[in-house]
């Protein structure tokens, strides 16, 4: 047994890293991150690593207990310790998040900068076969689509997984046999954690009504992700189809989406990467045959119904634009018309200086460029077909009159008020400069 998972191991280690290189090994001190570590300790490819521990003070002496063990082994084996402890709850609970999902972050931020830092190659972790079974089964709970029941994969990025083929049986075969020590974590057995349930309690029943189960799981993963990376194919032709940019804006176009034979799959696959969840991509769906104006929001994103279109601004988008004024003598050769569309110009001697800028507001008139009357600027942006966003991004530079009243220069990256415009007499401008805050 240990000879054929050791010679496994080297060769799926070949495979996915046919060129060698560094290698930086997150150890817990656990059975599969210390059989890992021996099995590149005992590789017959020799391989450079070093050992990174993460101590995310959860379990007080238990947890520097395991910290100490890991520090050990490295140190017996001549091998290069990293550690790092963090205040896990502290940062779950300033983020709003669960302790599983801030010890995530937290271990792959610190391991990030590990590699960067020494110039590792590769990340290695010790997800076997059943961690990728539970991940399936959690992630259809949860609702993650394709993507989510496809199953962890061998080599993402830097980061791979050369245990992954490997059941945990296997592996704690391995360990006995070979005499690998390690520690056992307390909370495993803990089944308040969703993960813990399903392997003691839900995977056991599994295997009573099918043996193979875990082979089962794993060649439907295997299925779904290659169903996945077709479907992924298609999307991006259906994006072309489907979408544009406005901006800063993702555009999707109603009508085409709702002449395909599943809008609503592609709808999710188009928004996915935005952050909504599941009740909210229904809404979405269903507001495809209402009136424009509906407004959905996730933590990081707004999508707008906006007649023909559903619009998907980064929330960060809604801050003022900044707007930059300079006054400059006119030069030979100037053209007004020759700056895009983000620069305007306007007669510097037909304002009062200072100019100022501000938000617009419902009760705005000015006289569009090449009008005579006056109009409301909020009737001006319905003619141009602004959406919702795109109205409340918009700022006005203004001056005053000679009784004191304010009026609207131009609306800014839009349009000049007529009665501030440059004419041949005219000897300086203000140029009127817009782009968006960062």
């Amino acid at each position: 047994m240990s000879r054929s998972l050791q010679g496994d191991f080297d060769r799926t280690l070949r495979r996915l890293a046919p060129e060698g290189g560094r290698f930086l090994l997150g150890v817990s001190g656990g059975v599969d991150s210390m059989c890992m570590a021996e099995l590149f300790r005992r590789s017959r490819l020799k391989p450079a690593f070093a050992i990174a521990h993460v101590n995310f003070s959860l379990r007080g002496e238990e947890s520097d207990g395991d910290e100490a063990f890991v520090r050990d082994w490295a140190a017996a084996a001549g091998v290069e310790f990293f550690t790092r402890r963090f205040d896990t709850r502290a940062y779950a609970a300033g983020k709003g998040i669960s302790i599983e999902m801030a010890a995530r972050e937290l271990r792959y931020g610190w391991f990030s900068e590990l590699l960067e830092q020494h110039g590792f190659d590769w990340l290695a972790v010790a997800h076997n076969l059943n961690d990728a079974a539970e991940t399936m089964y959690l992630n259809l709970l949860r609702g993650t689509g394709l993507r989510g029941i496809a199953g962890m994969k061998e080599l993402s990025g830097t980061t791979m997984r050369p245990l992954l083929s490997f059941s945990r049986q296997q592996i704690e075969d391995f360990a006995c046999e070979n005499g690998i020590v390690h520690r056992e974590d307390s909370t495993n057995s803990d089944i308040s954690f969703t993960r813990n349930r399903i392997r003691h309690k839900v995977f056991p029943q599994l295997a009573l009504i099918n043996p193979s189960f875990l082979e089962t799981s794993s060649r439907e993963m295997a299925r779904f992700a290659q169903a996945e990376a077709i479907l992924d194919e298609l999307l991006e032709q259906k994006k072309a189809l489907l979408t544009s940019r406005d901006g800063d804006a993702f555009c999707i176009d109603i009508e085409r989406l709702a002449a395909e034979s599943q809008p609503g799959y592609w709808l999710f696959r188009l928004l996915q990467p935005f952050g909504f969840n599941e009740d909210i991509l229904a809404q979405i769906e269903t507001a495809l045959d209402g009136q424009s104006g509906k407004t959905f929001c996730s933590d990081s994103h707004k999508v707008i119904r906006d007649r023909q279109f559903l619009k998907v601004y980064p929330l960060a988008g809604s801050a003022p634009v900044r707007v930059d004024i300079e006054i400059l003598d006119i030069w030979e050769g100037f053209d007004p018309r020759s700056e895009n569309g983000s620069v305007l110009y306007v007669d510097a001697d037909k304002v009062s200086l200072p100019l100022t800028c501000r938000r617009w507001q419902a009760a705005d008139r000015f006289r569009p460029f090449g009008m005579r009357g006056f109009r409301k600027l909020s009737d001006f942006f319905t003619d141009l077909k602004l959406d919702l966003e795109q109205k409340q991004r918009q700022s006005v530079v203004t001056t005053t009159d000679a009784g004191g009243n304010e009026q609207i220069v131009c609306i800014a990256g839009l349009r000049i008020d007529d009665r501030y415009k440059v004419t041949p007499e005219t000897k300086r401008v203000a140029r009127i400069s817009c782009r968006a805050q960062k």
